[in-house]
């Protein structure tokens, strides 16, 4: 090392900007802060939890399991009653829940191309090279057979580049609820503004030639479809009853094409209908983990007392 190499180094070595000499606020935990931090955090995460069990408990949700139905096994489109057993106000979610189903997968979740669901027009080859919709890329791949049509009516070509492509795409929730009904009576269901915003307005549009594509890729429940959830038994948005109030006593019927098949992976599909408040829809998950978050706090909080109370004896 050369001599002006020393003396930079010995600059550097005895700078100010070294952490030690820095000035400012150094704090130093001691067992009384720290233990009144635990507490506050504790009584926090204590109060929260239980403010949000008790709005969870207010929401009023009905399940209905409608896959081992004798009427939906033995046919494609089944009609299914559900009886409303506590009075719901509108704005009542229709959501569909899927147990079993793995979309977390990181083969699964990367299985999708954002520039094509974006709206350009990719080549095969492009997609190919890429390797975004690996393993699912042609319209053979995506499970299509000849004489499956596009959205336009023009026949799919096997061989060509599915647009959108992707395992996510290939696996879309395709169950169809219509026809709803309270008492025989007709009542709509908005089935509009169930996906995000920004994923419409952004994310997700048409390509310039729509005979190739298999589906409308602006559709909002395969917009909503393509957010891939976290765990394996979950539900999705699929519309909104926001005319109607819904009655104790009162039997909703809805007719059901019933076109995902769940029996390869020994899954189960509901209809769910639920009320919703300020803290969203039910999830007693995130009150009680709130809850066991601000009891450990506490607990560390006593025990940091007790370990120091002790050392403190031994000392004397």
């Amino acid at each position: 090392m050369s001599e002006n190499q020393d003396k930079v180094y010995e600059r550097l070595k005895n700078s100010k900007f070294k952490q030690q000499k820095l000035p400012g606020w150094r704090p130093v935990p001691t067992i009384a802060s720290t233990t009144i931090i635990f507490i506050c955090f504790g009584v926090i995460f204590l109060l929260l939890g239980t403010l949000i069990l008790i709005f969870s408990n207010q929401i009023i949700e009905i399940q209905k399991q409608y896959d081992n139905l004798p009427e939906c096994k033995e046919s494609k489109i089944c009609n299914i009653s559900i009886e409303i057993e506590k009075d719901m106000d509108r704005s009542i979610m229709i959501y569909y829940q899927l147990n079993g189903f793995y979309q977390n997968h990181r083969r699964y979740v990367k299985s999708k191309s954002d520039v094509q669901l974006n709206g350009k027009t990719m080549t095969l080859e492009e997609m190919r090279k890429s390797q975004e919709c690996d393993p699912v890329v042609t319209n053979e791949e995506m499970g299509f057979k000849e004489g499956d049509k596009s959205i336009t009516g023009k026949e799919l070509v096997m061989k060509d580049l599915a647009v959108p492509c992707g395992l996510i795409a290939k696996s879309f929730f395709n169950d169809v609820f219509r026809d709803w009904k309270i008492d025989n009576e007709t009542i709509e269901v908005n089935e509009k503004d169930i996906a995000w915003s920004a994923d419409k307005e952004l994310k997700y549009k048409n390509t310039d030639d729509l005979s190739k594509q298999w589906i409308n890729i602006t559709d909002e429940h395969f917009i909503v479809w393509m957010r891939p959830a976290g765990l394996p038994n979950f539900r999705k948005l699929w519309g909104r009853i926001e005319n109607n109030d819904l009655k104790k006593g009162q039997i909703i019927t809805v007719t059901i094409e019933n076109n995902f098949d769940v029996t390869k992976f020994d899954g189960k599909k509901f209809l769910i209908l639920s009320t919703v408040n300020a803290f969203g829809g039910k999830n007693t998950f995130l009150g009680i983990s709130y809850i066991v978050l601000g009891a450990i706090c506490i607990v560390l909080a006593v025990v940091f007392i007790i370990g120091y109370n002790v050392h403190q004896k031994k000392e004397k």
